[in-house]
């Protein structure tokens, strides 16, 4: 299983983030222009689109084994 994660110190805030425009689960979250996104956990379907469409490499993928052995949270 996988999902996105943002790290928030490689994140440009660009004025068009196209990583919450363009997120087809609409997982990623901005409030404002100026606040980074951040992933809506309960959304995000692990597709990792989002990875592609970030400027800045701030998206990163996290995989963990679909084992039982972990927290539906992470």
């Amino acid at each position: 299983m996988k999902r996105a994660l943002i790290k928030p110190e490689n994140c440009r805030i660009c004025a068009e983030c196209n990583v919450a425009a363009l997120c087809p689960q609409k997982a990623i979250i901005r409030e404002q222009s100026t606040d980074r996104p951040w992933v809506d956990f309960q959304l995000c379907r692990g597709c990792m689109k989002c990875k592609q469409y970030c400027a800045g490499g701030a998206v990163l993928e996290e995989i963990k084994p679909c084992d039982g052995k972990f927290s539906p949270s992470w």
